[in-house]
């Protein structure tokens, strides 16, 4: 049972075949910093938020999907929980290039990260039935909102807009 990010359809022809390395990891760089500033996250709370990003096509329409992996062990003690981010990425590089690829990044690494914090703190249950999942998915939208509200960005705004309106015809 995973969460899966909605989007929308596609109307840029990507540049390139893959996103970069270093795009990804500017991009969860700073929506950690963010997200971690706005709930006062601590290194115990990091601890809790371990996760991996994988480059997958993904069935769906979504953009990416949150799903709760474990590493397994011989001794149950030392079994590890973590997240794992499965981006879309044949999709998103149809959705955006140049600053707008960063920004829908940044908005995705955002919404994902704080949907791992209300996961770890209880505030939400990964395992919640599928007829709460659009309540809790506009929510988060609303939290990735204030969060990156900081910021001063047009692309950003652009691809916020967008979830406004996906997250608006769900209700």
């Amino acid at each position: 049972m995973a969460w899966v990010l909605p989007g929308w359809r596609g109307t840029v022809t990507p540049e390139a075949k893959e996103i970069p390395a270093a795009l990804l990891a500017a991009a969860s760089s700073l929506a950690e910093e963010l997200v971690g500033d706005f709930f006062s996250l601590g290194a115990r709370d990091w601890q809790r938020l371990q996760y991996q990003v994988f480059k997958l096509p993904l069935e769906e329409e979504g953009l990416a999907s949150l799903a709760l992996l474990e590493v397994p062990a011989l001794l149950p003690r030392r079994r590890r929980w973590f997240y794992g981010l499965f981006l879309a990425e044949s999709r998103i590089l149809t959705l955006a290039q140049g600053p707008s690829l960063e920004a829908l990044l940044l908005y995705i690494f955002t919404h994902e990260l704080i949907h791992m914090v209300r996961f770890s703190k209880f505030w939400a249950s990964f395992w919640m039935p599928y007829s709460l999942r659009a309540q809790e998915e506009r929510k988060v939208h609303q939290l990735a909102r204030e969060v990156l509200a900081r910021l001063r960005w047009a692309a950003l705004a652009e691809i916020i807009l967008r979830f406004d309106q996906i997250y608006a015809q769900e209700v």
